[in-house]
């Protein structure tokens, strides 16, 4: 047997009724047996204490090798709520077939308990249900003759019985060595000796990724992602704590490292480039080597590589700088757009809020007009004319009493629906404004990335039309250097050099 908390009781009454062909009611407290009514009433109830889930739902599961009749349900129902302390309560029982595709049937009940007592309107207390389920358990099997299964917690004889197992992995870990054919023990074996061989935060990303692994950054921390494209907590391959790794890899700043996707992404591309490069090698036959003066398959030209231009000092430098303050405002903007965003759904949390508690108070006082109607119709002469007829009649009286429920539930459901809707309706304008705000954010930062490439253009130009100045400048003092030592030098005596 299992069981939980939980609210919505009418939801859990159509989970009763109709999640299984072949259900069927097998005893409850209600006196008309309208489940649907009487679970949605226990809601109404459970509001009156302070119990944000005033219902029980529990599951009785015999092995399918026992027939079970309803008697034996219902006392198996009985022994459930002495154990959990919870007789005088009101619960509903109904039996499911249990049907499956496969052929494999599992009979079973579901019991649903209202936690609030209609005489105390105190709430039970279910801190440690599970012991109660297997001393519930304990009695159930040696009452009817079955097989006792001794539960973790039951008193049972540890010298001849074994140890339970150990769960070695956990529901998602399980999952993941399934998607991807990779070991929990060997990633942590690996990734923990990678950690204890570097000496910082740096030494230890680039050891990861020579290892095959890639760093990412996660909405609460530092992920890795291995060659597989499957993701895990750092913290949980390393053995450290959160603060400890934290301090560890300061030097590896979170925000600088790419997301899940980007880096499954590149995993994803290194996968592709080792398929290809695992492909087998054409090897060319023996016999006359290709040449291109031989009729037949021509070797493809290949033109030769160009020389790269040799690049200029000072416009690299100047590119550097502009990029490094690009970087820097743009690490600024981000901050100040995740503040933004930050206030935004704080705003929108707040203005929730209190249209939620005005709401809740607008539909508590309708719900109270409602049930002052009901007692003002049953006041006075025909109050009491109704009460002497309810004592002759009582099925009359039990009519009565369904339509006030119902009329009751009625107006639960109406408003819950209509609940519902303008939640709906109110998170799908907090998505708009997000939405609304981040394109805002990014058409800003693309004009700001736009604005420093036209920096960098314009900077460009300038500096290369003041080379050409210069080298103009240059060249003028070199012109006048050369008259002026012409100049200096003067013209040839007159006649020097003829002969008489």
């Amino acid at each position: 047997m299992k069981g939980k908390t939980r609210k919505d009781g009418h939801a859990l009454a159509m989970y009763f009724l109709t999640s299984e062909e072949g259900a069927r009611r097998i005893f409850g407290t209600d006196p008309l047996g309208d489940t649907l009514t009487a679970m949605t009433e226990w809601d109404e109830i459970g509001s009156l204490t302070r119990g944000e889930k005033p219902l029980y739902h529990m599951q009785l599961c015999p092995d399918a090798q026992y027939p079970v009749t309803d008697a034996q349900w219902k006392r198996m129902a009985e022994i459930v709520l002495d154990e959990l302390g919870a007789k005088g309560h009101d619960y509903e029982l109904y039996f499911h077939p249990g049907l499956k595709p496969d052929g494999h049937h599992q009979p079973h009940a579901h019991l649903g308990i209202c936690r609030t007592n209609r005489d105390t309107l105190k709430m039970l207390d279910l801190s440690y249900n599970y012991v109660a389920h297997e001393r519930a358990s304990a009695r159930i099997a040696l009452e009817f003759g079955w097989e006792l299964v001794p539960g973790k917690h039951f008193n049972r004889d540890r010298d001849s019985q074994e140890e339970f197992p150990r769960q070695k992995l956990t529901k998602d870990e399980a999952e993941y060595e399934n998607r991807t054919g990779l070991s929990k023990e060997d990633r942590v074996r690996e990734i923990t000796a990678l950690k204890a061989a570097a000496d910082s935060g740096p030494a230890f990303k680039a050891a990861l990724e020579e290892a095959g692994y890639l760093l990412a950054k996660g909405d609460r921390g530092y992920l890795v992602i291995d060659q597989k494209g499957g993701q895990s907590v750092l913290t949980r391959n390393t053995g450290l704590k959160k603060k400890e790794l934290e301090a560890f890899m300061k030097d590896v700043p979170l925000d600088k490292l790419p997301s899940v996707a980007e880096a499954k992404a590149v995993q994803e591309k290194r996968r592709k480039t080792v398929s290809k490069s695992d492909a087998p090698v054409k090897i060319p036959e023996k016999g006359v080597e290709a040449s291109k003066f031989l009729k037949g398959e021509q070797q493809p030209f290949q033109a030769p590589e160009p020389t790269p231009a040799p690049q200029d000092p000072e416009i690299e430098a100047l590119k550097k700088r502009i990029a490094d303050a690009e970087a820097a405002e743009v690490l600024k903007l981000k901050e100040y757009f995740a503040l933004e965003q930050r206030r935004l759904e704080f705003q929108l949390d707040r203005e929730k809020a209190n249209s939620t508690a005005l709401r809740e108070a607008e539909d508590l006082q309708a719900l109270n007009n409602l049930k002052a109607d009901i007692r003002e119709r049953r006041s006075g002469v025909k109050g009491i004319w109704e009460a002497l007829e309810d004592k002759w009649n009582p099925q009359l009286r039990a009519e009565r009493a369904e339509e006030r429920r119902r009329e009751i539930a009625q107006l639960k459901r109406r408003q819950a629906k209509e609940r519902a809707d303008w939640e709906a309706l109110h998170e799908q304008t907090r998505q708009l404004e997000l939405e609304n705000l981040k394109e805002r954010q990014a058409q800003q930062l693309r004009d700001r990335q736009q604005k420093f490439r036209d920096d960098e253009e314009r900077h460009i130009r300038e500096h290369e039309k003041a080379k050409q100045i210069l080298a103009q400048i240059q060249a003028e003092e070199k012109r006048e250097l050369e008259r002026n030592q012409n100049l200096e030098e003067g013209p040839e005596p007159p006649g020097r050099g003829k002969k008489r």
